[in-house]
Parts: structure tokens; C-alpha cells; sequence
């Protein structure tokens, strides 16, 4: 399909007018559809939100009336009456609890009940019937709890709604509420045993005491039938939507529309919308219905918990909702009419699109196998010319003439050619001798430039080595100037140690001598401590005869004589010790003598060593002149080299240029004539 499309021009033509015509109904189409969509789904949200707000209206209005209906019964002098006959009937004294159900025989309890009866007989037979919902009718004792009368005497009368059986019920806890708020309340739907089906209570005080507390309470019991009644009512949900109720426990308070079983008070519609209904809000989405199939739902808050006459604490939520199916077969309608009037459209623009493209395709086809042929080089065909003023005609009559000056060009073209073909060989021939030429230059001037190049390395080297040279010469004659620097330091100081040798031998002469006097004190030290020791032995013996009175100068005879010995011993030692000193005096007297020999012979060799190197340093500054002379000739010759090798270079790369020229132009040659060759090849396929 796609090749016929690409190859024919004619299901090209059909093509386009089909996109041209089909694209704008196709997006007229999606756009109608998208916002038929969006305004059946704005109908049906409007449609649910009524049908939910009618159903909330309809419960409001039916709770407004039943606790009207309370109040109405609760303010009736007879009922007041009647109410203080029963409690003085069941209970002993306010505020007590009886000991058992009253006794319907109790003159009392008759007589009241015969005036409540016909009034609330009358209540229940005009709106007590099944489809209002009352299912009883209490009186209950508003301090002890005890419930005084009931319409249907079932097992609740006479029981106490503080702790009976009943405390747990529906009826105790409205009871409580009211006891608490002194307020008419409502209470939400719960499980009541005494009717066996669940059931709300309204209840209103009366007959207040002087504190304000109230003495009764009037309580209707509501079955859920009037609810699901409401509920059930089909308008505006179409044929597969509901309306149902849910609490805040999100339990039904109302029937499904389809199901066997009963939903009331036992199915859960634990759905988002519901949520957000019980939150208090309300809007309209796609969700699903109780049976999880893909619905419209519209939901809202019933507004129990804000109307102030019912005294409610809960809040049921309305969902409304209707299958998608259902509400977008409008758009789908739409969608069929739409395609059948695209599919009619398209079938006469392909009628329409089929003839207007003949009228172009059959004389484009038609030039189309000339055209063919002249690829082919046939120039002799005739080109028909149509006589349509439109552009077709144009087209026809403007082949033609191209058909005719292509003749025409080709028959110079063929002349050109021949001419081509021989200046193309001549022209080859004589860039190829060019070509050769150029080669033997380049080879010639390319060893010329290796020769060069060599020199230049040459020329290089030999500065290099002279610069190394130089370098070394003024490095050495530096190092000879620093070395005759040195030896006239040494022979300075050398006459330095000299001068320092002679004060040493001259301090050494003088400690000797010193020695000598050292000698003899300690000579004298010796003879004193002679002459003690022996006066120490006179003195003993002086001592010795003076008995008793001389021991004390004994002991210091002793002492001196002690004294002496020391003395001696220590001028023994330092005699040992002075004659090593005198050696050692000996000695170093003659290592002096030695040294300042020494420092003669070196003072001697260092200033002939200072004369040497002054010699030499001349020598080298001589040399390293020189050098410096050398140096700069060789770089002049390496400057000169240079500049007849990069002219060599400049030369080569030249010759280079040109051998790559002539290559070129060869190949050009070449190429020139065999483009002739090929042009008169391709001319000589047109027959002209």
C-alpha cells in the first residue's frame, strides 16, 4: 500500500485530498467528542447533584417534620396531664425506680391512658401508617429513666433507661442526650430489640421543674421505611444509577437499587466519596458504584449535623451516582454520526480527488515516458503540446522547448568535445617531459641540501667544542688565580704559625726554669716536715715525762708528727709529678724545635708554589683569549652555514612545490582528457 501510494501520482493526488478533507473533520470530530464528553458529564454531574440534593432536601424535610411532630405532641396540655398521672401510677415518688411493670388495672394508669390513647391513636392512624416511619410512641420519666407509657405496649414499658435491659439501646442513649442538653435531639439509626429492626429516636423535653431540668421526654421511634422509601426514588439517576445513604459508620442507612439481599444497616460503602461527603465536602468524580463498577458519583453531606431543629450529632453523606456506560452513550451517538458523516465525506472527496488527479496524471505520465527516453539518449522524439491554458499546458509547452535546446546543445557539446579531446592530449604530453624535468632538479638540489646539512653539523660541532674549550680556560684561569690567592694566604700563615712556634718555645724555656724553682721548695717543704716529725718525737717524749699534765700536748704532738708524714707523702708525689712535667716540658721543647723546621721548609715550598701558578695563570689567560677568538669565528661560520642551509631548504621545498605541480598538472592532464574521452562517449549515446 505505502509503495503504490510513493509510485503513483494519482494515489498520491486521491491521498491527499482524502488527509485534506478527513484531517479537519478528524480533529473537528475528536474536539466535538472530547467536549460533548465534557458537557454530558457536566449534565449528568448536574443531574446527580440535583437528584442528591432532592433526596437530601426530601430527609430534612421528613426529620424536620417528625421532630415537629414531637414537639406538637410534648406541648399538649392532656399529654402533660396524662404524663403526671402516669408517674404518680408507676413510680412511687420522682426519682425512683418501680419495682416492676405498672398495673394496667391501676385506676390511675387507666384513666391516663384512656386520655392518651385516642390522641395517639389518631397520630399513628393519619401518620403512624408504614410509609411514614413512626413505629412508636414513648413517654419516659425524665429523672428515674422509667418509660411510663408506650404506644404498643411491647417488653419497654415500665423498664428504667438508666439500668434495665435497655440501657444499651437507642432510646436510653436519646433519653440521656436530652437529660444532659435539655435540648430536642436526634439519634442516628441502631439495633432495637423490642421492634427486631434497627430504628432512630427523636425525643423533646416538657414539663420542666423550677430548676429547668426536665419531667418528660416525648420519644417517636422511626423505622428506616420512609428513608428507604426516599431513597429508592429512580429520578434523575437514569436507568442504571442510585442514590443511597451512608452514616458515619459507613453503613447503609438505605436499599441498593439492584441485589436480593437487604442493605440496610448491613452493607458498608467504605468508597472515597463517601469519605469525603461524611468531611462535609461535596463534588462530582468518576469512581465506582457499591458493585465496583466504573460510575459517575456525585457526592455530598445530608447537613443533619447543621440543623439546629433536629439536635443531631451524626452526619450521613448522599451519593448519587449513574454507570459510565450509561452516561457517555450520548457521546458515543455522537462519535457514530460523526464517522458515518467522515466515511460519506471521504468516499465523494476520493470520487472527486480520483478525476480532478486523471486531469494531472495522464499528460505528467505522458512526459513522463519521453522523459524516459531521452534518459535512455534518444533526442529525436516529438513532444506533444497540449492546448490547456492551465499549468499543465505550461509544463507541456515548456518541455518541449527544453526537449529542443537539449538538441541543440548536445550537437555543440559534440563539437566542443572533439576539440577538448586533442588540446587534452598535447596538453598530457607535455607535462609529462615537464614532470620528468622537475624530478631530476629536485633530486639534484636535495643532495645538494644533504651536503649542506652535513657541513652545517660539522660547523656546529666544531664552535660547540671551541665554546667548550673557551669555557674551560676561563674556568681554569679562575681556578689558578684562586690557587695563587690560596698559596699567598698559606705562606701568611705559615709565617704566622712560625711566629706562634717561637712563642711557644720561648713559654716552654720559661716553665722550665719556673721547674727548677718548684724543685726547690719543694726540697724546703721536705726538710720542714723533717724537722717536724722530729720535734714531734721531742715533744712526745717531753710529754711522756710530764705524766698526767703532758697527755693533752702529746696528742698534739702526735697530730704534728701525723701532720709531718702527710706532708712528706705529698712532696713525693708532687716531685713524681713535677719530673713528668719536666719531661713532658722536654718534649714539647723539642717538637718546637721540629715545627718551626717544619714551618720553614713549608713557607719555602709555598712561595715557590705562588710563583709556579702566577706562571701558569698567566698561561691560561693567554690561552682562553685565544679561545674566545676561535669561538666567535666558528660562529660566524655556523651563522653563514645556516643561512645557505635554510636557502637550500627554501630552494628544495620550492623544488618539491614544483615536481608536486607538474604531478599535478599531469594528473589534471590526464583527468582533462579523459573527461574528453568520457564526453564523447556520452555525447555520442544522444541521437540528435
Amino acid at each position: 500500500m505505502i509503495k503504490f501510494f510513493a509510485r503513483s501520482l494519482l494515489a498520491k493526488m486521491i491521498g491527499l485530498f482524502l488527509a485534506v478533507s478527513l484531517i479537519p473533520i478528524a480533529l473537528v470530530g475528536t474536539l466535538s467528542y472530547w467536549s460533548a464528553m465534557s458537557a454530558f458529564q457536566k449534565i449528568q454531574y448536574t443531574n446527580l447533584e440535583e437528584a442528591a440534593d432532592v433526596r437530601k432536601s426530601q430527609i430534612l424535610a421528613y426529620l424536620d417534620q417528625t421532630m415537629m411532630d414531637v414537639k406538637f405532641l410534648s406541648s399538649l396540655e392532656t399529654v402533660l396531664n396524662s404524663s403526671n398521672q402516669l408517674r404518680s401510677a408507676v413510680v412511687e415518688k420522682p426519682g425512683s425506680t418501680p419495682s416492676g411493670p405498672p398495673d394496667m388495672r391501676n385506676d390511675d394508669y387507666s384513666n391516663a391512658c384512656k386520655d392518651l390513647n385516642p390522641i395517639f391513636k389518631r397520630f399513628m392512624e393519619v401518620l403512624g401508617n408504614e410509609s411514614s416511619g413512626y413505629d412508636d410512641i414513648y413517654i419516659v420519666d425524665g429523672v428515674s429513666g422509667v418509660v411510663l407509657y408506650s404506644f404498643k405496649r411491647r417488653g419497654e414499658l415500665g423498664t428504667s433507661l438508666k439500668n434495665g435491659p435497655l440501657r444499651e439501646s437507642g432510646l436510653a442513649k436519646v433519653w440521656d442526650l436530652v437529660s444532659r442538653t435539655r435540648k430536642p435531639s436526634t439519634l442516628d439509626f441502631s439495633a432495637f430489640a423490642p421492634s427486631g429492626v434497627p430504628e432512630m429516636f427523636m425525643a423533646a423535653p416538657y414539663g420542666p421543674d423550677t430548676a429547668g431540668n426536665p419531667n418528660f421526654m416525648m420519644i417517636i421511634g422511626i423505622n428506616p421505611n420512609r428513608i428507604i422509601k426516599i431513597m429508592k426514588t429512580a429520578i434523575g439517576v437514569g436507568e442504571t444509577g442510585e442514590t443511597r445513604l451512608v452514616g458515619q459508620d459507613h453503613i447503609m442507612r438505605s436499599e441498593t437499587r439492584s441485589g436480593s439481599e437487604s442493605a440496610f444497616f448491613r452493607k458498608k460503602d467504605e468508597m472515597k466519596p463517601s469519605a469525603m461527603a461524611l468531611k462535609g465536602e461535596s463534588g462530582g468524580v468518576i469512581g465506582q458504584d457499591i458493585t465496583g463498577e466504573p460510575s459517575l458519583v456525585f457526592y455530598m453531606p445530608a447537613g443533619i449535623s447543621k440543623d439546629e431543629n433536629l439536635g443531631a450529632n451524626f452526619e450521613w453523606a448522599i451519593i448519587s451516582d449513574i454507570d459510565v456506560k450509561e452516561a457517555q452513550a450520548s457521546t458515543v451517538d455522537l462519535v457514530w454520526h460523526i464517522a458515518f458523516i467522515a466515511l460519506t465525506i471521504a468516499v465523494i472527496v476520493a470520487i472527486l480527488g480520483f478525476l480532478a488527479a486523471r486531469g494531472v496524471s495522464k499528460p505528467i505520465r505522458r512526459m513522463s515516458d519521453q522523459a524516459s527516453r531521452i534518459s535512455d539518449g534518444d533526442l529525436t522524439i516529438e513532444v506533444t503540446i497540449e492546448s490547456r491554458k492551465d499549468e499543465i499546458g505550461q509544463l507541456t509547452r515548456s518541455f518541449h522547448s527544453m526537449v529542443e535546446n537539449l538538441r541543440q546543445q548536445t550537437r555543440e557539446i559534440l563539437d566542443g568535445v572533439n576539440i577538448l579531446m586533442s588540446s587534452s592530449t598535447e596538453i598530457s604530453a607535455t607535462t609529462s617531459e615537464l614532470a620528468a624535468s622537475a624530478s631530476e632538479t629536485s633530486s639534484a638540489v636535495s643532495e645538494t641540501t644533504t651536503t649542506v646539512e652535513e657541513l652545517k653539523q660539522t660547523v656546529n660541532l666544531s664552535s660547540e667544542k671551541a665554546k667548550s674549550v673557551s669555557d674551560r680556560s676561563q674556568m681554569t684561569f679562575q681556578v689558578a688565580q684562586g690557587g695563587k690567592r690560596a698559596t699567598e694566604e698559606t705562606v701568611s700563615r705559615m709565617n704566622l704559625i712560625k711566629g706562634q712556634m717561637e712563642s711557644i718555645g720561648e713559654t716552654v724555656v720559661r716553665l722550665s726554669e719556673q721547674s727548677l724553682s718548684i724543685e726547690e721548695i719543694i726540697a724546703a717543704v721536705k726538710d720542714l716536715a723533717e724537722q717536724s716529725k722530729l720535734l714531734a718525737v721531742n715533744a712526745s717524749i717531753e710529754a711522756a715525762r710530764a705524766g698526767e699534765q703532758g697527755k693533752g700536748f702529746a696528742v698534739v704532738a702526735q697530730e704534728i708528727k701525723s701532720l709531718a708524714d702527710q706532708s712528706k707523702q705529698a712532696t713525693d708525689q708532687v716531685r713524681t709529678i713535677l719530673e713528668d712535667i719536666r719531661a713532658s716540658i722536654s718534649a714539647v721543647v723539642m717538637a718546637t724545635e721540629q715545627g718551626n723546621k717544619a714551618v720553614d721548609a713549608g713557607s719555602k715550598q709555598s712561595r715557590e708554589a705562588g710563583t709556579a701558578i702566577d706562571e701558569v695563570t698567566k698561561s691560561v689567560h693567554e690561552a682562553a683569549q685565544a679561545l674566545t677568538v676561535v669561538v666567535a669565528s666558528s660562529e660566524q661560520q655556523s651563522v653563514g652555514v645556516e643561512q645557505v642551509s635554510s636557502a637550500m631548504d627554501s630552494i628544495d621545498q620550492a623544488m618539491r612545490q614544483n615536481v608536486e605541480g607538474t604531478r599535478q598538472l599531469e594528473t589534471a592532464a590526464r583527468n582533462l582528457e579523459q573527461l574528453g574521452q568520457r564526453l564523447k562517449d556520452f555525447v555520442n549515446r544522444f541521437k540528435v
